[in-house]
């Protein structure tokens, strides 16, 4: 199963759907440059073990500030 660049919610629900085991991490930049929406989390990278178990990595989407 794909989920990458899904929301997190939505990739949640999917791999709820189907009983399938994962895991998230959350990731964000070093620098606070630009501001992150923090309700607004996507799955940015996925890795299956051989377990099964789906490992997701998530991340904000950045807002930026035009002046």
């Amino acid at each position: 199963m794909d989920v990458l660049a899904q929301s997190l919610q939505s990739a949640i629900q999917q791999l709820t759907d189907l009983n399938c085991k994962y895991t998230v991490k959350t990731t964000r930049p070093t620098r606070d440059y630009f501001k992150l929406e923090g309700d607004s989390l996507y799955v940015i990278r996925q890795h299956l073990a051989a377990d099964g178990v789906y490992h997701l990595v998530a991340a904000a989407k950045m807002g930026k500030e035009v002046f």
